[in-house]
């Protein structure tokens, strides 16, 4: 019996997904790829490891391409690599939607986040921070964002 790694349980998921926004069973999907309903389950809840060829029937059976659900194993797996055991999915949540901030936003997110988070004495003012021109709170309804009071 393997243990059901994070990737395994990914593409489980995935396939779950869009086997219901399909509007199939399980049953159904496994009679396409000629296996029982059971199997299928152990599929979805990542208890058995799918082979490339079951991967690429399975996304046949459900009409779209295998990468789809390859790429949700690629970024569990990738999450494990850069996560130390004591990061919390927060934190992990965090550090994805940074990456997705314009890097002109970054700057002011960054002074405001230090200025909630440390005592004055051991970060500048945030206007020293964001370059001058506009505090971080400025900065921020400048770029449309909202900061929730």
């Amino acid at each position: 019996m393997h243990t059901i790694s994070k990737a395994d349980s990914a593409v489980g998921y995935e396939i779950r997904r869009h086997r219901r926004q399909a509007g199939l069973t399980q049953k159904d999907v496994a009679a396409r790829i000629g296996v029982t309903g059971a199997q299928f389950h152990r599929y979805e809840t990542g208890a058995t490891r799918i082979t490339m060829s079951r991967l690429i029937a399975i996304a046949a059976a459900l009409n779209m391409r295998p990468d789809t659900l390859l790429a949700a194993a690629s970024t569990a797996e990738a999450e494990l690599r850069l996560a130390p055991s004591n990061v919390s999915q927060e934190i992990i949540d965090l550090v994805q939607m940074f990456a997705s901030i314009e890097p002109q936003h970054r700057s002011a997110l960054v002074a405001v986040a230090r200025m909630i988070s440390s005592s004055p004495q051991q970060h500048p003012r945030p206007e020293a921070v964001v370059g001058g021109q506009q505090g971080a709170a400025d900065m921020l309804q400048a770029s449309d964002m909202k900061i929730a009071a």
